[in-house]
């Protein structure tokens, strides 16, 4: 395999890792274009969406190169993210050989993940705590807890089966939804709006959104607008599942 391979193989696989695990689209362009740069590339050329990324390059004796490669759905991990961003930066100011960076690439990603018990503590204080600030009463925040161990099954089981994720909100909301009725209708719960509020925030794309408004702002109109419309469309469907929950089992409950 000849270098401009190497780092091509590199450069496209950083970008789509950064991409699978939250980083904003303008800086991943950014990232390797400084990679194909720090070795000498020129006639740079990225083509890039959320679920695609082609580069194209040439070696200093203007040898050909293009790389193409598939974005899986993002799944914000930050830890990962810092890793990758020290490695591109150390590859850009060390240049080490060619041959070395996909074993360099593979080392960055090591990173040990949270276990299940700690994540779900995590999120069970995440939703208690916006219990409070919402203002619920104790029963609104044991709802809501019970309504978040729900969630997160549904969204694990939805996530590993690839469901587009417009179809699994509206779901995971409408299943929410009308657990919080039963729930209300059983004594548990009293304030139905606050309990979907708070776990409606489990679903809601804000850094997804960020990053869209960002690319917009950075002159990346095309993939702005696709990511924008992405997190509308999503969050619209976090209302769906709600209203037909509503519209189907509100009844049961006084308002």
């Amino acid at each position: 395999m000849e270098k401009i391979e190497y780092i091509l193989d590199f450069a496209v696989n950083m970008g789509g890792r950064m991409l699978a695990v939250g980083a904003n689209l303008e800086r991943v362009n950014d990232t390797m274009y400084r990679i194909c740069q720090s070795y000498q590339l020129n006639s740079i050329s990225i083509f890039s969406l959320s679920s695609v990324i082609i580069i194209s390059a040439k070696s200093p004796d203007s040898q050909p190169g293009t790389r193409q490669i598939s974005v899986p759905p993002a799944s914000k991990h930050l830890e990962k993210l810092n890793r990758l961003n020290q490695l591109s930066r150390k590859v850009c100011a060390e240049t080490p050989p060619p041959e070395a960076l996909a074993e360099m690439l593979t080392e960055a990603e090591q990173v040990k993940d949270y276990s299940p018990a700690t994540f779900l503590i995590g999120y069970l204080i995440a939703m208690t705590s916006l219990g409070v600030i919402y203002g619920g009463s104790p029963r609104d925040i044991f709802a809501a807890d019970i309504n978040t161990l729900v969630l997160l099954w549904l969204i694990d089981f939805f996530d590993k089966r690839r469901i587009n994720r417009i179809v699994a909100n509206t779901l995971c909301t409408w299943i929410a939804g009308t657990l919080t009725i039963l729930l209300i209708r059983f004594g548990i719960g009293e304030h139905f709006f606050i309990i979907v509020i708070v776990n409606s925030m489990m679903m809601i794309s804000g850094s997804a959104l960020v990053n869209a408004v960002r690319n917009i702002l950075c002159g990346n109109e095309m993939n702005g607008i696709l990511e924008f419309l992405k997190v509308v469309l999503e969050s619209t469907a976090i209302v769906a599942g709600l209203i037909l929950s509503i519209y189907m089992f509100g009844g049961l409950i006084t308002w």
